[in-house]
C-alpha cells in the first residue's frame, strides 16, 4: 500500500497538527506501508530512521496559497502513483487543487479535519470560511472517500457543514511509551530545579494563543494562590506581543513571582516537565484532539480542561480528567479541589495512565487507519 500524505506547513512550533502528521506517517511506515510525506513549507520532517519518504512541492506560486498549473502538473504523477492520498489542514486552497487531481487520476483521498470545522473555529472569519466552502471546499469534502475526525464531538460539529460527507472517527496515533516509561535522559531534576522548592506545580503546556485560555488561568491562579503555595508554569510560545500582555497580566494580578513563562519545550525537556508537574490545566475555548492530554495523562497527571476539547467525553470517561466551564472561578475551584485532596489526585493519575496505555499502546490505532485506507481503495 502506497500512501501519500500532504501537509502544507511542517513546523512543530505551529502546534499539534504537525505532531499528529509525523506520528501517523511514522507509525504507518513502521507497519510496513510505503509512506511519502509531501510538504510545501517547513522542515520538521520525520527522523531518518522512520522510513518515511519526504518530498517538497516547491513554493506556493499562485495566490492565495495555491499552485500554478505548471506546479500542479509536476505533482500529478506522484498522486497518480499513490494508492491513496491523505490531505491535512484543509483550509489551504491548495488542498482543493490536489483533491481535484486525485479525482481526475482516480486516486481516492482522505481528508483529516483537525478541528477546522469546530463551532468555535467556524465563528471566526465566518465569511471567509463560508466562501471557501462554497468555492470548492464543500465539494472537496463531499467527494472524499472519507473525512477523518478524531473524536465523536468533532464529527458532530463537522457534520453540520459537510452533511453529505462520509465521516469516520479514528483517534490520533500516539506512542505513549516515552511517557509511560520515560528514559533517564528526561530526569526532571536535570531540567526543572523548580521541583526542589517542594511547591506543587500546575502546568499549562500548549501553543500560547488567545483561545487557549492562559489569561483565564492567570486569573484563576490569583485565587488559588490565596489558599495554596503553588507554582504555575506556562510552557509554549505564541505571538511576542500576546506573550507580553500575559506577562503584564501576571504583574497586574501581583502573582508574577509564582508564574513562570518558559517558552516552547520539546524532547527530553518536555517529558521532564510533564514528569515534574502535579496537575495539568488547559482551559481552552477550542482544541481538536490535543496530543498533550494523553502525554500528560501517561505521566500520571490529573487533567483539568473544558468542553472546548473535542475529546472531552473520552477524557471524562477515563476517570483521569475534570471537565469544567471556561470561567476563572471554575478553573480555580477545580485546581483547589485537587491540590487539597491527595488521594483524588493519585487515583485520577493512575486512571489516566491506565486509559492511555489501554487506548494507545501497540498498533491498534494505526491498524484503524490502515483499515480506513483499504476501504477507500476498495470503495
Amino acid at each position: 500500500m502506497k500512501i501519500l500524505h500532504y501537509c502544507a506547513r511542517l513546523r512543530l512550533i505551529d502546534g499539534g497538527v504537525v505532531r499528529a502528521v509525523l506520528d501517523l506517517t511514522s507509525s504507518l511506515s513502521q507497519c510496513g506501508k510505503t509512506v511519502t510525506l509531501m510538504v510545501t513549507e517547513g522542515d520538521d520532517f520525520p527522523g531518518a530512521d522512520s522510513g518515511v519518504q519526504t518530498m517538497r512541492t516547491g513554493d506556493f506560486d499562485r495566490p492565495p496559497i495555491r499552485f500554478s498549473t505548471a506546479r500542479l502538473a509536476s505533482l500529478k504523477q506522484y498522486i497518480a502513483d499513490a494508492d491513496v492520498l491523505h490531505l491535512h489542514t484543509p483550509w489551504e486552497p491548495a488542498n482543493i487543487q490536489l483533491a481535484k487531481i486525485a479525482r481526475d487520476v482516480g486516486t481516492p483521498y482522505v481528508i483529516s479535519v483537525h478541528g477546522m470545522l469546530d463551532d468555535w473555529v467556524m465563528k471566526t472569519s465566518t465569511l471567509k470560511k463560508r466562501v471557501f466552502l462554497r468555492l470548492g471546499g464543500r465539494k472537496m469534502f463531499h467527494k472524499a472517500a472519507c473525512v477523518h475526525c478524531t473524536a465523536r464531538a468533532e464529527a458532530d460539529q463537522a457534520r453540520r457543514w459537510i452533511p453529505k460527507s462520509n465521516i469516520v472517527v479514528v483517534p490520533l496515533v500516539f506512542d505513549p511509551s516515552l511517557y509511560l516509561t520515560p528514559p533517564p535522559t528526561s530526569d526532571p531534576d536535570k531540567y526543572w530545579p523548580q521541583r526542589e522548592s517542594k511547591k506543587p506545580i500546575v502546568l499549562f503546556l500548549s501553543r500560547v494563543h488567545p483561545k487557549k485560555g492562559v489569561d483565564r488561568l492567570l486569573q484563576a491562579a490569583a485565587d488559588v494562590l490565596k489558599k495554596s503555595n503553588v507554582r504555575f508554569i506556562i510552557a509554549g510560545s505564541g505571538e511576542p506581543s500576546y506573550e507580553r500582555l500575559l506577562q503584564k497580566l501576571a504583574v497586574d494580578l501581583n502573582i508574577d513571582s509564582q508564574i513562570e513563562f518558559v517558552g516552547f519545550v520539546d524532547g527530553d525537556r518536555k517529558v521532564a516537565l510533564l514528569r515534574a508537574a502535579d496537575l495539568f490545566v488547559l482551559p481552552t475555548s477550542q482544541e481538536n484532539f490535543g496530543l498533550v492530554f494523553p502525554e500528560a495523562m501517561a505521566c500520571g497527571l490529573p487533567v483539568i480542561t473544558t468542553r472546548g476539547v473535542d475529546i472531552w467525553p473520552e477524557l471524562e470517561e477515563s476517570g483521569g480528567a475534570i471537565i469544567i466551564s471556561e470561567d476563572p472561578k471554575s478553573i480555580a475551584t477545580a485546581i483547589n479541589q485537587l491540590l487539597t485532596n491527595e488521594d483524588t489526585c493519585k487515583n485520577m493519575g493512575e486512571a489516566a495512565r491506565t486509559w492511555v496505555d489501554s487506548t494507545f499502546s501497540g498498533d491498534s490505532v494505526t491498524n484503524q487507519y490502515i483499515g480506513l485506507y483499504r476501504t477507500a481503495i476498495n470503495g
